[in-house]
Order: C-alpha cells, then structure tokens, then sequence
C-alpha cells in the first residue's frame, strides 16, 4: 500500500494543478512519528543519561561499564525509526524530496532540506571508529546491520549474519550498542529538523 502511495504521491507532484491536501497525509504522517520518537522511553533515557566506559576490578580484568536505553526500549524506536529511513516508506529522508522539489516549497526551504541531507550523508557515511578485522566501520553500515540484521524482522540474511558476529565479541559488543544508541540519536536530531520545515510548510499552506 505504501508503495501506491508513493508512486501516487510522486505522479501528482508533477502535475502543477495538484492540491496540497494530496500530499498532507504524508507530511502529517511525518510529523506524528517523529513525535513518537521524541516521547520515547528511548529517547528520554539518552537525554538524562548515557555513557560508557572502563574499568580495572579488583582481579584486574577489564569491566566495561554502561549506561544506555535497555533492549525493549531500543526496539520500540527503531519500529518508528524505520519511516525515515526505509525507502518503501514515503515518509522516508530520501523520499520527501519528491515533496521539497514541489511547488509547495519555497527555495529557502528547499536549500535547507538539502543541506541536511548532505550532512546526513556525510555523517552516515563519516567512520564508526569501531573496527573489526582492521575495518573501520561508518556510522550508516552499523546503523543498518543493527537495524536490519536484529532490530527489523525482514530477510537480511547477509546482515544477521554480519550482526551476530559482531556480537559474539565480547571485548567490543557493549562498544557496537553503545555507539549505534549514538548514531539514531543524532538521526533524530535531523529528523527533527526536517519536521520543523514541514510544520512551517502545513501551517502556511493552511493559511490560504
């Protein structure tokens, strides 16, 4: 149904006699979600506390210490986190340039839309600095190995199979979540941005 959606979505966006209610589901849609992200347990437990570290016990072994959103909370953000990333999903980052391309968006708007998504891009794609066999990982691959490998149910075999090796290290395992907790976090803070321009947009559209 989504992909309908989309592909509707994308045809109408064309036609420079379309309406803005034909698209207003999409950007209301976008804007509910991420509410749901923001009033997570998720979130609201990164913005009180959230660190890790190391430390030598009393036997002198290594003991990494952490404080992060427990697996219950990490799974109910991402079932909302996915809608900005998924492109099937038309309220996903990639997808809505369709919408910031329209004749509903000033070309301020539409500056600013784009800037964040480079900086999206080059912060995905920026080192991880967690390495395994010598690879430093970016931030985009461990986002999606954790998301697509455990945290989504579809068929992602490749990444599974990449996920439950990394978690077989013990030494780097708490260090894997600790900064994919990192990475979704400053997700949001651009998804949130991106919200604040569609709110804009609604209200002025609104108005006329």
């Amino acid at each position: 149904m989504d992909d309908v959606l989309k592909t509707n979505m994308n045809l109408k966006i064309r036609n420079k006699s379309m309406k803005f209610h034909s698209i207003e589901p999409v950007l209301n849609r976008y804007i509910l979600k991420c509410q749901k992200l923001e009033d997570s347990r998720f979130a609201k437990s990164l913005a009180k506390e959230f660190r890790i570290g190391l430390k030598v016990t009393s036997g002198g072994s290594l003991e990494i210490t952490s404080i992060r959103p427990d697996q219950d909370n990490i799974d109910a953000f991402t079932l909302n986190f996915r809608f900005f990333i998924q492109d099937n999903e038309p309220t996903s980052i990639r997808n809505l340039k369709d919408i910031f391309d329209s004749k509903f968006v000033t070309s301020e708007e539409k500056k600013n839309f784009t800037d964040m998504r480079k900086k999206i891009e080059k912060y995905l794609t920026s080192k991880s600095n967690l390495k395994i066999f010598e690879k430093n990982i970016t931030c985009g691959e461990l986002m999606n190995i954790f998301i697509f490998g455990d945290l989504s149910h579809g068929n992602y075999k490749d990444k599974t199979d990449k996920f439950e090796s990394w978690m077989k290290r013990e030494d780097v395992r708490e260090f894997f979540w600790f900064k994919f907790c990192e990475i979704v976090y400053s997700m949001l803070e651009a998804i949130r941005y991106i919200r604040d321009l569609i709110s804009v947009i609604i209200i002025r559209h609104k108005k006329t």
